[in-house]
């Protein structure tokens, strides 16, 4: 996920950027075509606040965090493909985001209403619903919304609702976990579908979204019930009204009642009522004294597909969606934003920008009194209209910067294109993304509106799949240790706290503090500078630091405490290098090796460079556990340094094929350290290992192969049955490349320890092989399942 340019990194970026680059580099080290892109999401809030309190025009506030930003992350190290960068606020991109939101517009997924709205009163503008924390708060000022009655533009995400949630079930997405079922807690079960009816309010006829999980009421429904708080109402006087509504579906006009004495579905407060085939509806009818039609016997499956197909076939609904879920709102009442391309005109109404006159830019900002609001801006407010060139007014409302962050990972792979946002064909072999990496905050925000606009996007024949995304790794917060004053709740410095026993107490007052880990800032004093550990350590060992210890999904206690561990095994393997190219140099000095502690050093270092690497391997490569595959390397610097005679490490070829691989597969986490090990390893004379096929003797680490283990070196076949580990064979690496799920399955059901286990029957299996490194086969029993389950088993 690319980052927002606030000007400086913190420990968060250092975390996902370190993982980033580490995977990528592990990639290309394993023959694979990666393209590892940087850009910027570079409009919104934070920027014109931040701008406008420094008297700063906001492009200028922005690019200058830009270079700042991207000079922090070049002293990183970090090997981003920055011939693809982009960023949103770049003319050259949002003429695009514009583009797109055109076809939006042109398919009906556009549109303005009036709706109750949630209000920012801090950043002075609205939010979408996800954009609203439980406590109903913003997202981003953490201020408490208020609700407003603004028309606004919305883009109509509830049609795909169905495919959205259906499509968290594909089998395609990988290590998604968690993040599957808070996306399908946002989306809802999808057990309704919706129709646009019109009503007539005061003479005005406004349209009305009906939500029903009885389709067939469409045809037979014969009122509507509306909530006193629904927004149509609003404003309005109800005494001298007799509403109706047209019903799209039967052509005809029925009425509609005004009443709280409904149970509306969730998140509705419009119901169409069927009294003569619900009783529940006759209820209604006679509470409210509406005299009941007689209907006849129907087939309901039958009334309900050929209302659903109706709906859809007059373009009026008929989409599966969940009675909660809301389409999206992205108008945005700020300056900093992409300028929406719709013009208002007095004859012709509503009007899209032409597409050749894209990019609708914003207006440059005044110094003097500044631009909070695009309708300031009268030079560029009015305009003439594309179709009968009177005298007309643009949209003053710009997007929610999520919709510019909604399909930015299409733009990377054609960044230069004048013509398109992409040309398909340039995703071809590229897309879904293989590895996508960032925050867990983002999974009903940013994750979802970027799965909508793939969807859609697909829907156009621009891309070749739906799903945007193959595999999520999810980082955790790093967190920073804070200090609270019980008393008052103010967060204070760590030099302003004395531990006084198990208490920390404030120095001056001596009141109770309250000492936690939370997610690091600036307000809470808690945070860490990397520039600090650039200055002190290199880019390297900030981040080792960063990736030793924690996997990428556990949150990071961020402590200094680990910083000896880590500059401790950098200087052992410095010293591993020194001492071979040391000994390598003296070997005609050194006594004769002795032929069986020869052999036994080199059987014991054969096992563990096969070992290591095939475990390393899967750790670095699918499970992206990389704390675990740097917890191996350091065991392989053990092996290396343990009981090794210098004799032996002057003759032997093991040691020297292990060394090489130790520092390969180190290189994607310190690539700079890794080159000058790699350095003094190729300067060593007397090499062994020169005609192997695994070492190119005349490139840098960096352009090596990854390790892999020896052929006839056996990896394992693990079987577990119901979560449990019930065998472990072992087989030939040469084999294991060949090994399918029906030679497995057969192989482990031979075994007594899985036989015993599986007396009830199999209910599943799932059988994963990694070449090189490990098999797991997974059965689940009948004895497993929950009782409800039995029903569905076929």
């Amino acid at each position: 996920m690319f980052p927002y340019p606030s000007g400086n990194l913190h420990m968060g970026h250092v975390r996902v950027y370190s993982i980033s680059d580490a995977i990528a580099r592990i990639q290309r080290l394993n023959g694979a075509n990666v393209v590892h892109p940087i850009g910027w999401d570079a409009f919104g809030l934070p920027a014109e606040n931040a701008a406008i309190e420094r008297n700063i025009p906001p492009p200028q506030w922005t690019e200058t965090n830009i270079k700042s930003m991207k000079d922090q992350l070049h002293q990183l190290g970090f090997g981003f493909n920055w011939n693809k960068e982009i960023s949103t606020c770049d003319p050259k991109y949002y003429k695009w985001t514009q583009y797109i939101f055109l076809k939006l517009f042109e398919k009906g997924l556009a549109y303005q209403s009036k709706a109750q709205v949630n209000w920012d009163p801090v950043d002075k503008t609205v939010l979408a619903d996800e954009q609203v924390d439980e406590l109903g708060c913003s997202w981003r000022s953490g201020a408490k919304v208020e609700k407003k009655y603004l028309t606004q533009w919305f883009i109509k995400t509830t049609k795909y609702a169905k495919k959205l949630f259906d499509g968290l079930s594909s089998e395609h997405l990988d290590n998604w976990k968690d993040i599957i079922n808070l996306q399908k807690h946002w989306i809802g079960e999808c057990s309704g579908i919706v129709v646009t009816f019109r009503i007539k309010i005061n003479g005005d006829t406004k349209p009305l979204d009906v939500w029903t999980s009885d389709p067939y009421k469409y045809v037979h429904g014969q009122f509507l019930t509306l909530s006193t708080n629904h927004i149509l109402l609003h404003n309005i006087d109800l005494s001298d009204n007799v509403i109706t509504a047209y019903n799209p579906i039967t052509k005809s006009e029925i009425p509609v009642y005004i009443t709280d004495n409904v149970t509306y579905p969730e998140g509705r407060d419009v119901y169409i009522a069927c009294p003569a085939l619900s009783q529940e509806d006759d209820l209604i009818a006679h509470s409210l004294n509406i005299p009941v039609t007689d209907q006849k016997r129907i087939n309901i499956d039958n009334e309900n597909r050929s209302a659903i197909d109706a709906a859809i076939s007059e373009h009026i609904g008929g989409y599966f969606v969940s009675s909660k879920l809301k389409d999206w709102l992205i108008s945005r009442q700020r300056y900093w934003g992409t300028p929406i391309p719709i013009i208002y005109c007095k004859n012709c109404g509503t009007v899209p920008v032409p597409y050749e006159d894209l990019p609708v830019t914003l207006p440059k900002m005044d110094k003097e009194t500044g631009i909070q609001t695009l309708e300031n801006v009268s030079y560029w407010v009015n305009c003439k209209c594309p179709k009968c060139h009177s005298k007309a007014k643009r949209e003053t409302d710009t997007m929610d910067t999520f919709v510019d962050s909604s399909w930015y990972y299409y733009r990377f792979l054609d960044s230069d294109n004048e013509r398109k946002p992409f040309d398909k064909e340039k995703l071809l072999d590229c897309t879904p993304v293989n590895i996508y990496i960032g925050g867990k905050e983002h999974a009903v925000l940013h994750l979802y509106y970027a799965r909508f606009m793939s969807y859609f996007l697909h829907s156009l024949g621009w891309t070749y799949t739906e799903e945007p995304f193959r595999k999520l790794v999810v980082q955790g917060m790093v967190m920073g240790q804070s200090y609270k004053v019980k008393s008052s709740g103010k967060y204070i410095p760590a030099e302003n706290v004395d531990k006084i026993g198990k208490e920390y107490k404030e120095k001056n007052t001596g009141e109770t503090v309250v000492v936690q880990w939370e997610k690091m800032s600036k307000s809470k004093y808690n945070g860490e500078n990397p520039k600090r550990l650039l200055q002190a350590y290199g880019c390297d060992t900030t981040r080792l630091l960063m990736l030793a210890d924690v996997p990428p999904a556990t949150p990071r206690r961020w402590s200094d405490a680990t910083l000896p561990g880590v500059l401790n095994w950098q200087h052992r393997l410095w010293m591993t290098v020194r001492e071979f190219i040391k000994h390598r140099n003296n070997a005609d000095n050194l006594k004769p090796v002795d032929q069986t502690i020869l052999e036994q050093c080199n059987e014991k270092i054969w096992n563990a460079r096969n070992y290591f690497t095939a475990t390393t391997t899967y750790h670095f490569k699918y499970t992206h556990k990389l704390s675990v595959g740097i917890s191996r390397l350091q065991s392989l610097t053990s092996t290396l340094r343990n009981n090794v005679p210098p004799e032996v490490l002057a003759r032997s070829k093991e040691f020297e094929l292990a060394l090489a691989a130790l520092i390969i597969m180190l290189s994607p986490v310190t690539p700079h350290f890794c080159l000058e090990l790699w350095a003094g390893f190729l300067s060593a004379p007397n090499r062994i290992s020169e005609n192997t096929h695994l070492i190119n003797w005349q490139e840098n680490v960096l352009h090596q192969q990854w390790p892999i283990v020896d052929n006839h070196y056996e990896l394992s076949v693990l079987c577990k049955v119901d979560g449990a580990d019930r065998c472990d064979l072992k087989i030939k690496a040469s084999e294991l490349k060949h090994l399918h799920y029906e030679k497995a399955l057969q192989l482990m059901l031979e075994e007594k320890p899985v036989q015993q286990r599986i007396t009830h029957g199999i209910l599943r299996t799932k059988y994963e092989c990694y070449p090189d490194c490990r098999a797991i086969l997974n059965i689940f029993t009948k004895r497993s399942q929950k009782p409800e389950e039995v029903r569905n088993v076929g």
